[in-house]
């Protein structure tokens, strides 16, 4: 394996920092361990990696954060990989009520939030397929 950046080819295991921008804050994310470039410090993450670190820094921001910004909503929703249009389908809302709450034109009620960090929790950790739900007696 060499370094893509230098053409190196000595690496060590190593916890990387990942530092994720979510509308005004920033999560820095320890949990990924990758091979780094001992003559660089270059490493790559690979997408599906990257996709859990922007859901797990959505999560983060929406629980520790004080106030869901519209940046927040936005970047929340882009690492869900929805639409406007899906996304207020997923609430049962409209996208015209979804881009006004990006846009910080109309208040957010507080089950956005609630129902936004549920479908962000539903995707890093899916229910199981196989089980099977019966009647008791």
């Amino acid at each position: 394996m060499r370094c893509h950046n230098c053409g190196g080819e000595s690496f060590e295991k190593r916890t990387v920092d990942n530092l994720t921008r979510v509308g005004d804050h920033a999560v820095l994310d320890r949990s990924v361990r990758r091979p780094v470039c001992k003559k660089c410090g270059e490493y790559t993450i690979s997408a599906d990696t990257l996709e859990t670190l922007e859901l797990r820094a959505a999560v983060c921001a929406f629980e520790k954060a004080d106030k869901v910004t519209g940046g927040m909503l936005r970047f929340a929703r882009k690492a869900l990989d929805l639409t406007q249009g899906e996304l207020a389908a997923r609430l049962g809302t409209t996208a015209e009520s979804v881009s006004r709450w990006e846009r910080e034109e109309r208040p957010m009620e507080p089950w956005v939030e609630l129902a936004v960090t549920s479908l962000i929790r539903e995707r890093l950790s899916p229910l199981p397929t196989d089980l099977e739900f019966k009647q008791a007696g």
